[in-house]
């Protein structure tokens, strides 16, 4: 009986490490498309980035800029600049997902930054 408690014990805390896990390590964001054409500004974009990436032991980017905004198309990116502790690192912004004028975006850096500025 004892063991059972302590096996259950055990499967409750991984499921909760698990969830955390799960959520701490999506960077899925949700924008809105707008004006005529349909697209997610590259200002909403940018502030989506700086504010919704996450990545275990690393902070935010201090900024990012982008050369335009989404369509809201599945798969469509943007390759944009992100000043992660004064390194720039190229990050890439991808839709995954369009509900309406609904954009899911996510990101994810591209490669080690180089101290000032991309080469």
């Amino acid at each position: 009986m004892k063991r059972i408690v302590v096996a259950l014990s055990v499967a409750v805390v991984l499921a909760v490490l698990a969830v955390t896990a799960w959520n701490t390590l999506d960077n899925a964001s949700v924008a809105t498309a707008t004006g005529t054409p349909r697209t997610v500004p590259h200002t909403e974009v940018e502030k989506l980035a700086k504010d919704d990436f996450a990545r275990p032991w690393e902070d935010a980017p201090s900024s990012v800029s982008c050369p335009r905004g989404l369509r809201p198309e599945k798969f469509d990116h943007v390759r944009c600049d992100s000043v992660f502790k004064g390194a720039h690192k190229p990050m890439l912004i991808a839709v995954t997902k369009v509900d309406g004028d609904r954009v899911s975006v996510d990101y994810g850096v591209l490669e080690k930054g180089k101290p000032g500025g991309p080469k």
